[in-house]
């Protein structure tokens, strides 16, 4: 395959990512969480079994959309099963959970990889062909088992008793400010659900910090092993370097969202993380590249940041949407756009150049502007926050009655 293929191969996925965010989202709401994502599981790993057995540059496109096209609701899916089952004050720490697996399934991959390099061959079959498949299979009975076990809402699970299934499904209904009849059924979400994300403004700056920090994050996922190979460590090296930084954001992700959820506090800590990772890729671009050691602390510091970010947005923006279908429809959207990253990821790497410096100033700039996002969000929001509480109190003095504001939440 030619490196202008190859760039496509890896596009086409977050495309159709990007296109068939939203979809998935109707058709979640209309199946139900549970059997959705069991669906996304049991598609994802066939589609992957057969990236195994491709054998041109047109196949390999069409099968990387299809996978796209599966999972592009999947770990929305995950966030938002998160956001029925915890109450706004508990979901930091259990997306820094579900983030921390993440990593740790990318520096598996990492070791896995070194590991098939001794499979060509066996079986008649490339190592590449070997990790398809033995990665990809296990995903579809574990689909099986998710839509076997996994209950939609506290009210249906048979581990708990009535009394506190009761006790959590008021909580959750309190918490999320919904009724009962939408926590239950499954239904297609109406134009003005769909489309009432569309009407807020917070939305907008929330999904451009979403867009810099996926790109990065996706930049680091994607492109980690050829980084590290730039620096001058052999290809098989290099799989097994990418798993101490991938380690070292584990232990990161899991401290920054205890940090995080113990305060109930988001904006400073995603700050933290995006200069964290700022600093990482600085380095990067003002060392030699002959400078082995301290390149790859550069990439452990990177990473760390990064990786840790993500999970933060994702808890501040469902904290600050009230109503399950508009959540739903806020981190489709906003997943939806940090995929556009991911389609100019072949303009962003380039091996070309040593150690990568162009991609490397792209993700600064990136990273800059998720930070003055960040802090523009985060000022207008206590902006706006004040401005209802002295329209509240100049309407209490003039004795007209109106409805009480709603308390924002805590940023």
């Amino acid at each position: 395959m030619s490196d202008y293929e190859v760039h496509w191969a890896v596009s086409i996925f977050f495309l159709a990512y990007l296109i068939f965010e939203i979809p998935s989202n109707v058709l979640m709401r209309y199946l139900g969480l549970t059997s959705y994502l069991s669906l996304s599981m049991i598609s994802c790993g066939s589609i992957a079994v057969g990236m195994a057995f491709v054998t041109n540059a047109r196949e390999l496109m069409i099968v990387r959309a299809l996978l796209g096209m599966a999972q592009s609701g999947y770990f929305p899916g995950i966030i938002i099963y998160i956001s029925w089952w915890y109450c706004k004050k508990q979901r930091t720490m259990r997306l820094a959970i579900v983030f921390t697996a993440a990593i740790t399934a990318n520096a598996l991959n990492g070791l896995l990889a070194y590991c098939f390099t001794f499979m060509k061959h066996v079986g008649g079959l490339k190592d590449w062909q070997w990790m398809f498949l033995l990665e990809s299979a296990p995903v579809i009975p574990l689909g099986i088992v998710t839509w076997l076990f996994l209950d939609n809402i506290p009210n249906t699970v048979r581990w708990l008793k009535p009394s506190d299934q009761q006790t959590l499904t008021n909580c959750l209904l309190q918490d999320a400010g919904v009724s009962m009849n939408e926590l239950t059924q499954n239904r297609i979400p109406s134009c003005q659900q769909i489309f009432c994300v569309f009407n807020d403004w917070r939305i907008y700056m929330y999904a451009i910090i979403a867009m810099g920090n996926y790109a990065v994050t996706k930049y680091l996922t994607a492109y980690l092993p050829s980084l590290v190979h730039l620096m001058g460590y052999r290809p098989a090296e290099a799989h097994l370097l990418t798993i101490p930084p991938y380690t070292i954001a584990c232990i990161s992700c899991l401290l920054v969202g205890y940090s995080s959820s113990r305060r109930n506090e988001h904006v400073y800590h995603l700050v933290s993380c995006l200069l964290v990772a700022l600093v990482g890729f600085v380095l990067w671009i003002t060392l030699p590249v002959n400078a082995k050691v301290v390149m790859y602390i550069s990439t452990c510091i990177a990473c760390c940041g990064m990786f840790s970010a993500f999970p933060l947005l994702l808890s501040w923006l469902t904290n600050t949407i009230n109503g399950r279908t508009e959540t739903a429809m806020a981190i489709s959207f906003i997943m939806g756009i940090g995929q556009i990253g991911g389609i100019v990821l072949p303009l962003v790497y380039d091996d070309g150049i040593p150690g990568n410096r162009r991609g490397h100033l792209i993700c600064v700039g990136l990273i800059c502007t998720s930070l003055i996002t960040t802090f523009i969000l985060h000022f207008c929001s206590i902006l706006e926050k004040r401005c209802r509480i002295i329209l509240t109190l100049a309407f209490r003095n003039s004795k007209i009655p109106v409805e009480e504001s709603k308390d924002l939440p805590k940023y």
